[in-house]
Parts: structure tokens; C-alpha cells; sequence
């Protein structure tokens, strides 16, 4: 029987030992000579033989039960296993599934629009005085002004104008040096006339005494004619130079926003040519957005069922978000609905108009429009985040009159607000977990926060 080192703290020699006996197996002692034989014993071989020569056999058993009571003793009470979370009853909040009535939505993307945009653009050639720039803080004394008595800018650039303000100012001299110009003509031509009628009425005169020839009279005719159609031309030419003139004025056309200045004061501006910048309309607004092919389909096939109205028959009231906007706070009408579908996309343009007195739509804004596609008709809302989704695919928690969960598979429809329309799986009055769904599985008893858990517990549901 080979016995273990009671004792491991022990320190015994570990040289060799010679002994002799035959209870010792022997070994040749390598660092002798050949044929030398002694018998070496290790400190395991030694505390073993003292053992087995000291302790009795049965003081051997005790005292290794004794050892194995002390480690028994020694080690760590085994923990109890801990409890699932599952068995306690979880705390969830609810909420019951309302009927409303509702109209079915489609969501479409588009672009705003100004309902008017017009260039600015010089009707009469010269030099620039003034702009809304030279109001942007350049200071006075900027570029002199011609004449003390000439009209000022008083807009600046991205200012709200409205119809009749002076945007700029063309230097207005040369047009008022040619309407002083006609002016003086036409007074010459009126003079000339009243001498050729003086010479017409002495001309009628003497001929009727015979003594002028028909001829001479002729002429004195023919000079009054002439010289009365040279005055009809310079008062023409004089209500052009007097156009010219208030033409020195760029007033804007409309009322809307004014955009950037794009020519500057001391340039060149040629008529009809130059662009001196743009003012676009925002009261009221359009809003141009694209109806798949598919949508439009289906919209007709509602109108032949008398389900829906054309909107060029009625007014269809649309709703608009804005890219950073939640929802639709925009409310519109359809205007206008295109007589063609792009053969390219499959689209079909309908523009609508929203009122815009506050002037957070600014054309070419991206927009979100949604549009009624059905009549209203009664369904069914959870709140939307009562909805939960597995391998199975979507479905609520509804809570029974036992307060026990119960998973109910669902088919969904819009999302109106905060809530979801839902098809089928659920019924009016049932009260749906929105808190705490993932503490909750089939069959589980739960406790509620909310304050109809008295009304629930009763089991009316109502």
C-alpha cells in the first residue's frame, strides 16, 4: 500500500540516503564506480517507510478520515439556484384598442414651388445708381447720387417687397435730357402749324377772290397736314421718353421675397438683357408631387365604384411635412392634376396649394404630401408601440380578464399619429400591453400601473 505525505510542509533532505533491505527496491548509484550497488532512497521513499514503520493500520484510516471531515468542513456552502425573473409577475402598462373613424392615406414626395417668379430685368439701358445691395450696410457715400431730388433703395437682399417698391435705380439723365428734347420739338412743330394754318385760312381767302391759283392753295393744305401728323409722332416720341424715364425705376412687379442682387451699382445694365435679380411669391404656395401609375389606378377605379371624388371636380384637402417635420401640420388643396402621365416614369403631376402666411415654405423644398385615398370608414387603433415583431411576424399582447398576456398575431393598415390601424387580431375595448413587453410571454399573469387595473382586474372592459 503506497501511502501519501501527510505532512507537504515537511522539509526533509533530499540526498541520498543509503539503506539496505529488500522492502527498498535498489538501484545502481551511478556515481560510484562499476560495481558498486547501494541503495539510494528519495524524500517521498522515506516519510513512506517511516509511516508504514510508526503508525498502525488502523490510526492510518482514522486520521485520513479525520482529514477528509476537516476538507468536507472547508468548502463553500453550495449556493441555492437563482430564482427566474419570469416567476415573478411582471408590472406592465396598457392601453385599449379605440374605433375611430379614419380615411385611408397614401404619402407621395414632391417639390415646392412660387406660385409667381419673376426676373428682374432692365427695360431701359444706363449705368446703375442704385441697389438693394447699396443698402446692405456699405454705408452713405457709397456711390454718389446724380441729383438730390432722385427717388432712394430702401430694400435690402432676402427682404419680404411688396408690388411697387423701387429695387433699382438706372441713371435717369440721358432720358430726361430726350424728353426735354421731344418737348422742344414738339413745341417747334406746333408753331409751324399755327403759321402753315395762318397761310392755309389766307390761301382759302384769296382763292375765293381768284387771286391765288388752286395749286398754291394745295400746298398750303398739304404743309398744315404735315406738319400736324411730325406733332401727332413727337408726342408719341415723347410719351416713349417719358416710358424710358419711369423705366430708370426697376420697381418690383409683385409682392414676395427679393433674392440676391446680381449686378451692382456703376455697371452697365442693357434693356430687356441684364438680370438684376428675382422676387418670388410664398402666400400662398404650390407643392408639386408625383402619383405612381399604380396609385393612380387604383384612385380611378374608386371614382367609378362612387367611393372617392375626382379632384377636378372638388376640392380634396392634402397635407404636407417638411423634411425636419413630424407628421403632416401642412394643410392644402389639390389645384391642379396633369392632363398626362410621363411616359418615362410613370407619373402623373398633381399640384396642390397650401396657405403659407408664415412663411416657413420657401420654394424648392422637399415635401412629404398625403393624400385621402378612400372614404372614412370605422377601424380599429393600438398605439404603435404596442406593436412587437418575432419569427411569427407582428403581433400585440392583449390582456384577458384573468390578467393573463395573451400573443395575438395581427395585420396592420396606416399609421395614423401615434397609433396603428389594425385589421384583424384585435377587438374594440381589449386593453394591449405598450409597456413592458419584453418582461411578458403567453400565458403569464401580469400587474398593471396604469389606473384602470381596478376596471381590468373586474374584467370590464368597456
Amino acid at each position: 500500500m503506497r501511502v501519501r505525505n501527510p505532512f507537504p510542509s515537511l522539509l526533509i533532505s533530499t540526498e541520498h540516503v543509503p539503506v539496505s533491505g529488500a522492502i527498498f527496491p535498489e538501484r545502481p548509484d551511478t556515481q560510484r564506480g562499476p560495481g558498486t550497488q547501494r541503495t539510494l532512497i528519495t524524500k517521498r521513499t522515506l516519510i513512506t517507510k517511516r509511516v508504514r514503520s510508526s503508525w498502525p493500520r488502523n490510526a492510518l484510516a482514522a486520521f485520513w478520515s479525520l482529514a477528509f471531515l476537516i476538507l468536507l468542513g472547508c468548502q463553500q456552502p453550495t449556493a441555492s439556484p437563482p430564482t427566474n425573473p419570469l416567476d415573478a409577475i411582471p408590472t406592465v402598462e396598457v392601453a385599449e384598442a379605440e374605433t375611430r373613424e379614419i380615411v385611408q392615406h397614401r404619402e407621395f414626395t414632391g417639390r415646392t414651388e412660387a406660385i409667381e417668379t419673376v426676373e428682374i430685368r432692365a427695360r431701359v439701358s444706363g449705368y446703375l445708381l442704385q441697389s438693394p445691395r447699396s443698402e446692405a450696410g456699405l454705408g452713405e457715400g457709397y456711390l454718389p447720387k446724380a441729383d438730390d431730388s432722385l427717388p432712394n433703395v430702401v430694400v435690402e437682399e432676402g427682404q419680404l417687397v411688396e408690388k411697387g417698391d423701387l429695387l433699382f435705380l438706372i441713371d435717369p439723365r440721358p432720358y430726361q435730357l430726350a424728353l426735354r428734347q421731344s418737348e422742344g420739338s414738339l413745341d417747334a412743330a406746333e408753331a409751324r402749324l399755327k403759321q402753315a394754318n395762318q397761310n392755309l385760312t389766307r390761301s382759302d381767302e384769296l382763292l375765293q377772290k381768284n387771286a391765288t391759283s388752286r395749286a398754291e392753295y394745295d400746298q398750303a393744305v398739304a404743309a398744315v397736314a404735315e406738319l400736324s401728323g411730325q406733332i401727332e409722332n413727337l408726342k408719341a416720341t415723347i410719351q416713349r421718353n417719358v416710358l424710358d424715364l419711369e423705366f430708370t425705376r426697376v420697381d418690383s412687379p409683385i409682392d414676395g421675397l427679393l433674392g440676391r442682387t446680381i449686378v451692382t451699382e456703376g455697371n452697365l445694365v442693357i434693356a430687356d438683357t441684364t438680370i438684376l435679380t428675382t422676387v418670388v411669391s410664398i402666400d400662398p404656395i404650390f407643392v408639386d408631387f408625383s402619383v405612381d401609375e399604380q396609385s393612380l389606378l387604383d384612385y380611378r377605379a374608386r371614382i367609378r365604384q362612387g367611393e372617392v371624388k375626382s379632384a377636378r371636380d372638388s376640392q380634396i384637402s392634402i397635407r404636407l411635412g417638411l423634411a425636419n417635420e413630424s407628421g403632416f401640420p401642412h394643410q392644402g388643396t389639390i389645384d391642379f392634376v396633369d392632363n398626362r402621365t410621363d411616359p418615362s416614369t410613370g407619373n402623373t403631376m398633381i399640384r396642390g396649394v397650401f396657405e403659407n402666411s408664415s412663411g416657413i415654405l420657401s420654394p424648392g423644398l422637399f415635401a412629404r404630401i398625403e393624400a385621402p385615398f378612400t372614404r372614412a370608414y370605422e377601424a380599429v387603433l393600438v398605439p404603435t408601440v404596442a406593436i412587437a415583431m418575432d419569427q411569427q411576424g407582428r403581433y400585440v399582447m392583449v390582456v384577458g380578464d384573468d390578467n393573463k398576456a395573451v400573443r395575438r398575431s395581427v395585420m396592420l393598415g396606416e399609421k395614423v399619429d401615434d397609433t396603428t390601424v389594425v385589421k384583424n387580431g384585435v377587438r374594440p375595448g381589449e386593453w394591449v400591453i405598450v409597456s413592458g413587453l419584453q418582461k411578458v410571454r403567453s400565458g403569464v399573469q401580469v400587474e398593471f400601473e396604469s389606473e384602470d387595473e381596478s376596471l381590468l382586474s373586474s374584467g370590464d372592459a368597456d
